[in-house]
């Protein structure tokens, strides 16, 4: 079940254990922290939560060197719910949001968000000018009655996990990294939606998957699963990118045909998991040249997939 979404709190809020933070990918780092927020909460007969933030501050702050997501909103709460956090805030993160005191900051978290304890990163900043630190925010929750803790880091071949790192890797097409960092494989989950329909014409009908805002973390051609919708894990082939062949200039998509299927997903949610990355996005002179392209990359997901399965 998914956790409670709260968008405006209200004073008067029920006591809680919350964690604060982008949550950008929920990877192995913040899936220890939610861990422990729900134990933490159960000690105390509290509410499990989590404070996150939509849009991500940094969208808003720099929306020009805002890093690619990882996960859209609705990815997050399906992990929040799988960990077992009960309440979902999220902020809207508007100007005037992020032009609070962090005096004004650290009374909301008891006021509005019923904080008794709250866990944070190492490097937690808040309030206008990002004035607030982990220092101040336990002098202010001492006074204000919950505690602040802190939760390491997790590291992973020496370095730290995070979203910056998870980033790197599939940029780099290292997706056996990506999924040791997230600890499941890369996906994106969306909905299905009419496209052009030029896959179909060509032989290689796909599904196109409704992608979140922004600049996709990766592109390229990759071998994939298909989760959801009654597709029982169906293997296939998927182009995220830019579709230099047939629409230059356009939209980032995603496409994905899904071998031996042949049903109707419209409208249909999917998780579309990335497991090896084929090769880079490329332009052909025709579409006689992009449909022989095609048959090579199922060629070479089936033999990916045969060789998972020796």
């Amino acid at each position: 079940m998914k956790p409670r979404v709260v968008r405006d709190p209200r004073a008067g809020a029920p006591d809680s254990v919350i964690a604060i933070g982008s949550f950008d990918g929920v990877h192995r780092g913040h899936r220890t922290l939610l861990d422990r927020v729900v134990r933490e909460a159960r000690e105390i007969g509290a509410e499990p939560a989590v404070l996150t933030f939509e849009p991500l501050p940094r969208e808003l702050l720099m929306p020009d060197t805002a890093p690619p997501r990882l996960s859209s909103l609705g990815t997050k709460l399906a992990a929040f719910a799988d960990a077992g956090i009960e309440t979902a805030y999220v902020c809207r993160f508007t100007r005037a949001f992020a032009s609070l005191t962090a005096a004004q900051f650290a009374e909301r978290l008891r006021t509005h968000h019923g904080a008794r304890r709250v866990l944070v990163g190492r490097d937690f900043r808040f309030g206008a000018k990002r004035v607030g630190d982990v220092a101040y925010l336990t002098q202010e929750g001492s006074r204000l009655g919950y505690e602040v803790e802190v939760q390491a880091t997790i590291d992973d071949g020496g370095e730290r996990v995070s979203s910056t790192r998870v980033r790197g890797a599939l940029a780099t097409g290292d997706l056996d990294l990506a999924a040791r960092l997230l600890g499941r494989p890369y996906a994106i989950c969306g909905r299905v939606v009419h496209g052009r329909k030029l896959g179909r014409s060509l032989g290689f009908p796909t599904a196109n998957v409704q992608l979140p805002p922004g600049r996709p973390a990766m592109t390229g051609v990759f071998a994939v699963k298909c989760v959801g919708a009654a597709t029982r894990g169906l293997e296939g082939v998927a182009s995220l990118g830019y579709k230099p062949v047939v629409d230059a200039g356009g939209p980032a998509t995603l496409e994905a045909f899904l071998f031996d299927f042949s049903g109707d997903l419209y409208g249909r949610r999917v998780s579309i998991e990335f497991l090896k990355k084929l090769r880079e996005e490329e332009n052909y002179p025709s579409l006689d040249d992009l449909v022989a392209q095609i048959h090579r990359d199922c060629d070479a997901a089936r033999d990916f997939f045969r060789g998972t399965r020796r």
